[in-house]
């Protein structure tokens, strides 16, 4: 390969070590001997490996720790913006999500402000279309309202003027994941919609989302999810999720959406070569999907990492990806 490390050892669920490249393109790089990556999955921990010093560089920072990690003067925090879009997907071939009216309720429902400082501690900003600001060909349509009084308009006209029962179901089981949850849960209980909540392990989401065969028959109700658009282009904000090509198990459709007006721009979007054609078909596809809305678009989240000040050059990509490439340790 041409990159700064190579692969040295992994133990999964222990670590990964890579070791300087000396082959590497770019003279002086890279400056330290080896980087050893371990997964620490309880907040709490990743967040003490970094005060005694047994870490140099942690990710994510626990957003309830960000201050604390901040006092201490060896560490240095820092907040960089991202396209990691967090949203909610409503199943909308199953009652009662396949009534856009239901959808749009949902989505009046929830805080989004303060959902941002309730679950991310401020480190989150409202979403403001279905494909993150900073994504090429992304469309700014302005935050879902918080509307109560129109969220329980919408659910009478749509025939569920005292709500319902369902399911609400988290892609992750981390302590952001059951503050977004029970804040969800809150809000929706003032419309009516009663939840029950499951925050689900890697192995449970793959089984029972991501890898279910039958859309017939699919559980996923109300699911708590995120998405990095890794290419920063429109593209991939929406095609894996939101065409109709796109259910699972093939893709990451879990509202299994489809409208075929939204994939005919999609389409038309990959095909042509032309900047203006591309960028007037990806934002009538935006601005459909909105009103449809196969989601509640929530928040876009800041990435928050933390590095001990004696370490240099490491980058979060806004993408949630890292580059270790002018990594060093004085």
């Amino acid at each position: 390969g041409t990159g700064p490390f190579k692969f040295v050892e992994w133990k999964q669920t222990d670590y990964l070590k890579v070791a300087k490249f000396d082959g590497y393109w770019k003279k002086g790089y890279p400056k330290v001997d080896t980087i050893t990556w371990k997964p620490v999955v309880d907040n709490n921990s990743r967040a003490a490996i970094m005060q005694t010093g047994e870490a140099h560089f942690t990710f994510p920072v626990p957003y309830e720790q960000a201050e604390v990690l901040k006092g201490k003067p060896d560490l240095e925090v820092v907040a960089a913006p991202s396209i990691v879009l967090r949203y909610l997907s409503m199943n909308t071939q199953q009652k009662p999500f396949d009534n856009p009216k239901v959808r749009q309720a949902i989505a009046y429902a929830i805080n989004k402000e303060a959902l941002a400082k309730v679950a991310f501690n401020g480190y989150a900003t409202p979403a403001q279309g279905v494909a993150p600001q900073g994504v090429e060909y992304a469309v700014k349509i302005g935050e879902w309202p918080y509307d109560v009084a129109k969220a329980k308009e919408l659910m009478k006209e749509a025939g569920y003027p005292t709500g319902f029962e369902t399911e609400l179901w988290s892609a992750y089981n981390h302590t952001t994941a059951q503050k977004v949850t029970q804040f969800l849960q809150q809000q929706l209980q003032q419309i009516g919609i009663r939840t029950k909540i499951t925050l689900l392990e890697a192995g449970q989401r793959v089984e029972k989302v991501e890898s279910w065969q039958d859309p017939g028959t699919a559980p996923v109700r109300l699911y708590y999810v995120g998405w990095s658009t890794s290419t920063g282009e429109a593209d991939w904000a929406l095609r894996p999720l939101l065409y109709g090509e796109s259910w699972p198990p093939k893709l990451f459709n879990t509202a299994y959406y489809k409208n075929p007006k939204v994939d005919a721009d999609i389409k038309g979007a990959q095909l042509t070569t032309d900047g203006a054609e591309k960028a007037k078909l990806y934002k009538d596809a935006q601005e459909t999907i909105w009103k449809d809305a196969p989601w509640a678009p929530l928040v876009v989240e800041k990435l928050l990492s933390a590095n001990n000040k004696k370490l240099t050059g490491v980058y979060v990509i806004p993408d949630a990806s890292f580059n270790f490439t002018e990594v060093d340790l004085r």
